[in-house]
């Protein structure tokens, strides 16, 4: 995610410092031209492809997404090679004239869709193939649905502002203006949300429905997990590690280890993580609309609007009413 915003703003710089002819005419940076912007929807389909699979990427798909780009620049630099030694009066058009930059700009916005309808069917076939967890698979894929969508968006109004180039001929940038300012926002919105919310995998399916394991203590742990999460015990405000332990008669620090050991948490993480994921459905359910946010924290079993408020920051990196904004 992070090679996407980078590739996003190096594109967006250098248009806009072409734009404002920061670069004369003789300029090989602006003659030679790296276009950068084919490899943006590469590296977010990347990044997709991380973050809801495992195995490797096929050569063949890798080279559909990253060849174009080496392509278009070798192209780009024979021109360049073409007019330093062999026709110092050959003319390379300027970015928004009718030639190679313009029409390579055009190639782009086709590939791009491509890309993106790809990686628009792998998160569809994902949700499809974990249809018994639907539920828990739509929060980790309804964000990077929207930010497709929004990116769909963008490229078409990009795509409408080269045709008009090619079409017309304005020789001007203005017509392209829409699309760099929505870029610019759509770079925003990947930076804040999307690198956000891809640090914070949510664990709640590993606590639900716990992996067979070897680990000691496994069955004792699946019985007070099922205990804690299916009766919902977390909400509980006054649940301790004594209680639980005493629950089950077993001592509190063998209790605490069995926690550590199966979820890599301290109890108090362990149950205020629950809490959490409880917090989230209830701050996007249109039921709980008239709840103050506070209201939803002591009902999730937080004791105060600052215990809820810091402890929902540290498992989400957001804070309440962020997390409300973003799903709305």
């Amino acid at each position: 995610m992070g090679l996407t915003v980078l590739f996003l703003s190096i594109s967006n710089i250098q248009h806009m410092l072409i734009d404002v002819n920061y670069f004369d005419d003789t300029s090989i940076i602006r003659r030679a031209y790296v276009p950068w912007q084919w490899m943006v929807a590469p590296m977010f389909y990347l990044f997709a492809h991380s973050f809801l699979q495992k195995e490797s990427l096929s050569k063949s798909l890798l080279t559909f997404l990253i060849a174009p780009f080496f392509l278009i620049t070798i192209l780009h630099s024979l021109q360049l090679i073409y007019q330093i030694y062999f026709d110092n009066d050959f003319i390379i058009s300027n970015y928004y004239q009718q030639g190679l930059f313009l029409y390579t700009n055009l190639l782009s916005f086709i590939h791009t869709p491509i890309v993106i309808y790809m990686m628009y069917k792998m998160v569809i076939s994902y949700e499809n193939n974990h249809e018994k967890s639907i539920e828990k698979i739509k929060k980790e894929t309804t964000w990077l649905k929207n930010l497709i969508r929004l990116g769909i968006g963008i490229v078409s109004l990009g795509m409408i502002s080269v045709i008009i180039g090619v079409l017309i001929d304005m020789k001007d940038s203005y017509f392209g203006y829409p699309f760099f300012i929505s870029l610019s926002l759509w770079i925003y919105w990947i930076g804040y949300v999307g690198i956000n919310r891809s640090s914070s995998h949510e664990r709640l399916e590993k606590l639900t429905t716990p992996q067979l394991s070897k680990k000691t203590g496994h069955a004792t742990f699946v019985k007070i997990n099922d205990y804690i999460v299916k009766e919902k015990k977390y909400l509980l405000a006054d649940i301790s590690l004594n209680s639980i332990a005493e629950k089950f008669q077993i001592s509190s620090g063998y209790l605490s280890q069995l926690i550590n050991t199966h979820t890599q948490n301290s109890f108090n993480d362990y149950i205020n993580e629950l809490r959490v994921e409880a917090s989230k459905k209830m701050l996007i359910d249109s039921q709980y609309d008239n709840y103050t946010i506070e209201s939803i924290g002591l009902e999730c079993g937080f004791k105060s609007k600052s215990n809820f408020y810091t402890t929902f920051k540290k498992f989400s990196n957001l804070t309440p009413n962020q997390f409300k904004k973003l799903e709305e």
